[in-house]
């Protein structure tokens, strides 16, 4: 009895340490990236934050990465601090190309807030529902880039 108690254990420690030990898949490296970029846009750290936006980013606003660095660095500047709600977050892994860049997408609700002059206010979303975000990402080296976002 004893014998058969402490392999029913053994096996739930070893089953226990594989699935701590397997690698993420990659729709999670890409939301635990979204996770860290959402993170370092809340501390406002520019150096990260940059980290994760590709230098081919454009969108209907930035056509340019140095316009999109220059609306970050006032948007930090503008504010005291900033939060930002996620939600109902799905990656999509589209394709690999020939040189075996993995191109990625994600859809999400999004809603962001700011203190500024003492007042909360919303910056994007609504107050009942997220507003929802289309985000199209490459993989470049360990992490994932954001290269275009549909808003």
């Amino acid at each position: 009895m004893k014998k058969r108690i402490f392999l029913i254990i053994l096996t739930v420690i070893v089953c226990v340490i594989v699935i701590l030990l397997l690698p993420p898949s990659e729709e999670e490296r890409v939301k635990n990236d979204i996770e860290a970029l959402k993170d370092a846009v809340e501390e406002e750290n520019t150096i990260t934050t940059f980290s994760y936006i590709d230098e081919s980013y454009y969108d209907k606003n930035f056509t340019k990465p140095e316009e999109l660095k220059k609306g970050i660095h006032d948007f930090f500047a503008g504010f005291d601090s900033i939060n930002i709600g996620l939600s109902n977050i799905k990656v999509t892994i589209d394709s690999i190309d020939v040189q075996k860049t993995i191109f990625a997408n994600c859809y999400m609700g999004l809603k962001v807030f700011a203190q500024h002059e003492g007042e909360t206010v919303i910056l994007y979303g609504g107050i009942v529902k997220p507003a929802p975000v289309q985000i199209y990402l490459k993989k470049s080296g360990r992490q994932y880039k954001i290269y275009y976002v549909e808003y």
